[in-house]
C-alpha cells in the first residue's frame, strides 16, 4: 500500500479542489508551479507516473503560500545515477515508523521537503481466503455528499464559492519529495506517500494505509518547514483514520494492469466476494444442507461415514464489512 491511484480532474479544476485559507484567513485557489514532470489525468496511476502535489510556495521561490507541482510518484534517491526512471529501489511509499532512521527520507524531512499528495482515490487488493483465490481490487476514496458517486463524474459539482470548493472531495495524503537534476539539466520532482499501520476502519482489507491529512489545520502544520523530524513523526502518529472518513467499492481486475487507463478501472462492480463471505448466507446454506443430510440418513438408515467435507468443506469464511 499504496501502489495505484486515480486522479482524473483537469489541472484547472485541481486548483479549486486544493483551495486553502492563507495566513490572513483569506480563501485562495492553488496555482501551478513549473515542473519538468507532466501531470496527465488518469484512472490508473502507478509508480513512476505523475501525481499532483501541494507544496509550500517558498520551496519554489513563489510568493504564494501553496502551489501545485506535478511529481513523479517514487522518490529518486540523491545518489542515483543514470535514467531516473530506472531506480531499482521501491520508493513510492515511505513507512512512518522507519522515517527517523531512513538514509533517504530523514535528510529530506530535515530540509522541510514535505508535500501533500492529491488523488481522487486509490486502489487496494484484498487477499482471498486461500492462496489459490485471486485478490479482489477495491477503489477507496473520501466519503462524499449524498448522491455523489466516485465512479460517475456526472454526479459531481465543479463549484467554487465564498466558502471554497464544493465539488468532489479529493484525498490529501502526507508525502515527502525530492528535487533531482538529470544529466540533461532537467529538474525532476518526485514524491513518496507516507503510510502507517491500518486501524479497524480498513485493516480488514489491508494492513497498511496512507497517512491522510483530513483537516486544514493538519495540512498547514504538515507544510511548515520548521518542523523537526521528531515533530513530523509525532504529528503523523497522532493523525487517525475515523469511521466515516472513507468509502470504497469493488472494481474489476482491469486495474491490475497499469497500462489500462480507461475509466472502467474505477467503475463499481458487483461484490461477488462480499456475497460469498456473508456469514448469514453461509449459515442458512449450512443448516439447510445439514437438515437434508439428516433426513436422508434417517430414511435410508445406513452407517455411512460422513467426513464433514461437503460443498463448503473445511473452508474458513471471513466477514467483509459492508461498504460505507
Amino acid at each position: 500500500m499504496c501502489g495505484r491511484a486515480a486522479c482524473s480532474l483537469n489541472p484547472e479544476t485541481l486548483c479549486d479542489a486544493c483551495g486553502y485559507k492563507d495566513a490572513n484567513g483569506k480563501l485562495r485557489r492553488t496555482s501551478w508551479t513549473k515542473s519538468d514532470v507532466e501531470y496527465k489525468p488518469s484512472y490508473n496511476i502507478g509508480p513512476k507516473d505523475a501525481l499532483p502535489c501541494v507544496v509550500p510556495g517558498s520551496q519554489f521561490g513563489e510568493t504564494h503560500e501553496r502551489v501545485l507541482c506535478a511529481m513523479m510518484w517514487s522518490v529518486i534517491p540523491p545518489w542515483h545515477e543514470g535514467d531516473y526512471k530506472k531506480s531499482s529501489i521501491a520508493t513510492h511509499n515511505a513507512r512512518l515508523e522507519n522515517l527517523r532512521n531512513s538514509k533517504l527520507y530523514a535528510p529530506l524531512l530535515h530540509k522541510g521537503q514535505r508535500c501533500i499528495v492529491i488523488c481522487e482515490g486509490y486502489y487496494e487488493w484484498k487477499a482471498g481466503n486461500t492462496k489459490k483465490d485471486s485478490k479482489q481490487p477495491y477503489y477507496i476514496y473520501a466519503a462524499q455528499e449524498k448522491g455523489v458517486r466516485a465512479d460517475d463524474p456526472a454526479t459531481w459539482k465543479d463549484e467554487w464559492s465564498e466558502d471554497g470548493w464544493k465539488g468532489f472531495k479529493v484525498l490529501k495524503m502526507a508525502g515527502i519529495f525530492n528535487k533531482y537534476k538529470t544529466g540533461e539539466g532537467k529538474t525532476i520532482y518526485s514524491c513518496s506517500i507516507v503510510t502507517t499501520e491500518s486501524n479497524n476502519v480498513i485493516s480488514w482489507m489491508h494492513n497498511r494505509v496512507p497517512v491522510f491529512l483530513n483537516t486544514e489545520e493538519a495540512s498547514q502544520i504538515w507544510l511548515k518547514k520548521e518542523l523537526s523530524v521528531t515533530q513530523t513523526i509525532e504529528l503523523l502518529s497522532n493523525t487517525t483514520l475515523a469511521v466515516g472518513d472513507l468509502s470504497w467499492h469493488t472494481v474489476s481486475t482491469l486495474v491490475n494492469n497499469v497500462h489500462n487507463k480507461d475509466d472502467a478501472c474505477r467503475k463499481e462492480t458487483k461484490n461477488i466476494e462480499g456475497k460469498k463471505n456473508n456469514p448469514n448466507t453461509f449459515m442458512a446454506s449450512w443448516l439447510k444442507k445439514g437438515s437434508a443430510e439428516s433426513a436422508k440418513r434417517k430414511s435410508t438408515n445406513t452407517d455411512d461415514d460422513h467426513s464433514g467435507k461437503g460443498e463448503n468443506g473445511d473452508k474458513t469464511l471471513s466477514k467483509v464489512p459492508r461498504r460505507n
